[in-house]
């Protein structure tokens, strides 16, 4: 009997590594959002978002052509800005407004774009590079799937809107 009690903790010492090794059902989750993400060309960022308090948030960022630059911008969730700071449109403020100005038909795609966005989605930047969403990853793949064809045709509108190299 006592060898099966024995053989019983060492084979239990044996696996419980691997079972505190196994990702949770939260990392399972953030990891297919961020492979359906990559599979749509969006690379994953994981750098200081551009808030003055330290959040843990992840940057989504889609690349606008070479040849066809973004505008520049930066727009915080109201919530996170400061009143000082123009308001955008409802729910939403102008840290940096676009720079040159945005036409009628982006700036409606752009309210259009973050009218689909979750709530924990604080902070969308744009250079001439490319467009970054900041967000806490709330969603999995599924309901984040609207949202993903929103900001990737808001890219496809912006692009050639900042300033062209001389």
């Amino acid at each position: 009997m006592e060898i099966f009690l024995f053989l019983g903790l060492a084979v239990f010492a044996i696996l419980s590594p691997a079972l505190w090794l196994r990702p949770s059902a939260h990392e399972t989750r953030r990891g297919s959002l961020r492979q359906a993400a990559r599979a749509s060309g969006v690379a994953v960022r994981f750098d200081n978002a551009p808030l003055q308090e330290t959040q843990s948030l992840v940057g989504y960022r889609w690349r606008y052509p070479q040849a066809a630059p973004g505008s520049d911008f930066t727009l915080v969730r109201e919530a996170y800005a400061s009143d000082r700071l123009e308001e955008a449109m409802p729910g939403w403020r102008w840290r940096q407004a676009p720079l040159p100005p945005l036409s009628a038909a982006s700036f409606q795609r752009l309210e259009q774009a973050l009218s689909e966005l979750p709530e924990d989605a604080l902070v969308v930047e744009s250079v001439s590079r490319g467009l970054t969403l900041w967000w806490e990853e709330s969603q999995d793949a599924k309901t984040f799937a609207p949202a993903l064809r929103a900001l990737t045709g808001l890219v496809d509108q912006l692009a050639g809107s900042g300033r062209h190299p001389k």
